[in-house]
């Protein structure tokens, strides 16, 4: 057990060195033509590539907090993690962030821990048989903030910009902070990975579609709607 802690506290959600450095980009095997042409998602339902894959780049993308496996590889999530189909329990990924031992626990403090809804998020994931699943979660003609844009950027950016110790100091945990980033271009020349801005996700690029909701959303006065 001990020889697995130790390869899942190298891998999983480091975050106390979060920075914003260049990272081998990785992408899910599930591109931008096939996701829109999936089953809308089932909101009983957790999807790999749609719910966990975000949590984990949002959290662990940065130099120095991972090994250099694959955030959207299904395998290296569940070999390296240890998942454990249906028993959070046996699964080693889930209980490095639940632990009450602080030595162990991801994120490591100072850092604060996960919030319990993304918690409670991958043992649901894992309780359903961590299935290696996706839906299609976005419609490039729906913008509204609090429906669709915000998802977006909870999922996508929150990781790290949010807490305690938010990355260059940007937060992005509600309206007025989004906005502000939306107003002054960063939001936007980040996502699309703009030269002189700063990559976001630093690892692998946020689908077309949901760029297209955040654009979509500026062009129409960025309303809080």
């Amino acid at each position: 057990m001990k020889s697995k802690l130790v390869i899942v506290l190298g891998v999983i959600i480091a975050i106390y060195a979060c920075k914003h450095e260049p990272l081998p980009p990785s992408s899910a095997p599930v591109d931008e033509d096939t996701r829109l042409k999936l089953e809308p998602c089932n909101p009983d339902s957790v999807y790999f590539y749609n719910d966990i894959v975000p949590l984990f780049v949002s959290n662990c993308a940065f130099s120095g907090c991972h090994s250099p496996i694959s955030l959207s590889n299904y395998n290296d999530i569940v070999n390296i993690g240890d998942v454990a189909p249906g028993d959070t329990s046996a699964s080693y990924i889930y209980q490095v962030l639940v632990t009450s031992n602080l030595a162990k626990r991801m994120p490591r403090p100072p850092k604060d821990p996960l919030q319990q809804n993304e918690i409670d998020l991958v043992a649901k994931w894992i309780l359903q048989g961590a299935k290696e699943n996706s839906c299609n979660d976005c419609d490039p003609n729906q913008y509204v903030f609090n429906a669709n844009v915000r998802p977006i950027i909870q999922k996508n950016c929150v990781g790290c910009h949010g807490g305690t110790n938010p990355s260059g100091g940007i937060r992005l945990e509600n309206y007025f902070q989004i906005k502000s980033q939306a107003d002054n271009g960063k939001l936007i020349g980040s996502v699309e990975h703009q030269t002189g801005f700063s990559s976001m996700p630093p690892s692998g690029k946020l689908p077309e579609c949901q760029i297209t909701v955040l654009k979509k959303w500026i062009e129409d006065g960025a309303q809080n709607n």
